[in-house]
C-alpha cells in the first residue's frame, strides 16, 4: 500500500465557491495529498468551466500533484459522484471533501498527518467529528441529526456523534469491497461509517471545526428518509435479528394465546393456524439471514 492519499470533491453548483475554494487549497498539505479529483454532478451553472480553468492555473504551481475534472452526464448524486471519484484515483488512501467550505483544509491536513504519519495507516477510516449547532446550521436539521444518531446508536449499539461527516479519510479496498452496500446520495458517509463498524474495520473519530454553509443547502427533505431507509436496510443485513425478533414474538406470544384458547374449546381455528405459520416462516427467515451473515 503507498502512503499517499487522493482527495475526492464532489460538485454541484458551486461556482460562487470554486474561487474561494482553490485559494484555500493552496494550504492543502501536498505532500501526502498528491492527487486532487474534481467530480462534477451535472451542474447547470458553469462550475465545470470555473473548475477546468482553476486546474490549469494550479498545474503550474503544484505540477507534482495530479489534478482531474470528471463528468457526470446526468445528476447522479453525492455518493455516486465519490464511489466516481474513488475508482478513478491513483492512490490506496482517500480523502472527501466538500467544496462549500463548511470544512477547513487546515483539518483535512489534521486527519491526513494523523492518518498517515502519526497512525501509519493503522486505521481503515479516520472521520472528522464535527460540533453541530444553531451556529453553523439550522434547527431542523440539528433536529434530524440528532434522530438518525440516536436510531443508528440504538440500532447497532454505538456511541457516535456524528455518522455523516463529509470530511474523512479511508482504504480505498476496503471501500471498494463494500461500496454495492453505501448509498449513492448523500447518506453514502452514513453507510460507509456503518458497514465499516460492522466489519470490524479500525475507525477513529477526531474533533474538527464546522463552519456554516454559504450558499443554499443541496440536502433536501427527502434525504432525512433516505438517511432513515440507509439505517434500516443496513441494520437487516448486519443485524437481522434486530428487526425480525420484534415482529416474530408478538405474533408466536398471539399464537400461544389462541392455541390455548383453541384445544380449551376443543376447536383449533384457521386464526391460530395462520399465527403459526407467521411465526414459523420468520423464524426461519432470521435463521437464514444469520447463516447467510457468518458466511459471507
Amino acid at each position: 500500500m503507498n502512503s499517499k492519499i487522493s482527495l475526492i470533491i464532489p460538485v454541484y453548483n458551486e461556482c460562487n465557491e470554486i474561487e474561494n475554494f482553490f485559494n484555500n487549497l493552496k494550504n492543502c498539505n501536498f505532500n501526502l495529498i498528491n492527487e486532487i479529483i474534481f467530480i462534477d454532478d451535472f451542474s447547470i451553472d458553469n462550475s465545470s468551466d470555473l473548475i477546468k480553468q482553476k486546474i490549469i492555473e494550479f498545474k503550474k504551481l503544484f505540477f507534482d500533484t495530479n489534478f482531474l475534472l470528471l463528468n457526470n452526464f446526468k445528476n447522479r448524486g453525492y455518493g455516486f459522484s465519490i464511489k466516481k471519484g474513488v475508482k478513478n484515483s491513483i492512490n490506496d488512501n482517500i480523502a472527501i471533501i466538500d467544496l462549500d467550505r463548511t470544512y477547513k483544509i487546515e483539518d483535512l491536513n489534521y486527519l491526513a498527518n494523523e492518518y498517515i504519519i502519526n497512525y501509519r495507516l493503522k486505521f481503515d477510516l479516520i472521520c472528522g467529528e464535527r460540533e453541530i449547532n444553531t451556529s453553523n446550521t439550522s434547527r431542523l436539521k440539528i433536529a434530524g441529526k440528532t434522530l438518525i444518531n440516536l436510531l443508528a446508536n440504538f440500532s447497532f449499539n454505538e456511541k457516535i456523534i456524528d455518522y455523516n461527516s463529509g470530511l474523512r479519510i479511508f482504504n480505498k479496498k476496503k471501500f471498494i469491497k463494500h461500496i454495492k452496500m453505501m448509498s449513492d446520495r448523500f447518506s453514502l458517509t452514513t453507510s460507509m461509517t456503518l458497514t465499516f463498524l460492522n466489519e470490524n474495520y479500525e475507525i477513529k473519530f477526531l474533533k474538527i471545526k464546522y463552519d456554516s454553509r454559504i450558499g443554499q443547502s443541496k440536502l433536501k427533505f427527502i434525504d432525512f428518509f433516505r438517511f432513515i431507509y440507509t439505517i434500516f436496510s443496513l441494520l437487516f443485513y448486519y443485524k437481522p435479528y434486530k428487526i425480525i425478533i420484534p415482529l416474530a414474538l408478538p405474533i408466536f406470544l398471539m399464537f400461544i394465546s389462541f392455541l390455548i384458547k383453541d384445544i380449551s374449546e376443543g376447536n383449533l381455528t384457521d386464526k391460530t393456524l395462520l399465527l403459526f405459520n407467521f411465526s414459523f416462516l420468520l423464524i426461519m427467515l432470521l435463521f437464514i439471514f444469520d447463516r447467510i451473515n457468518k458466511i459471507k
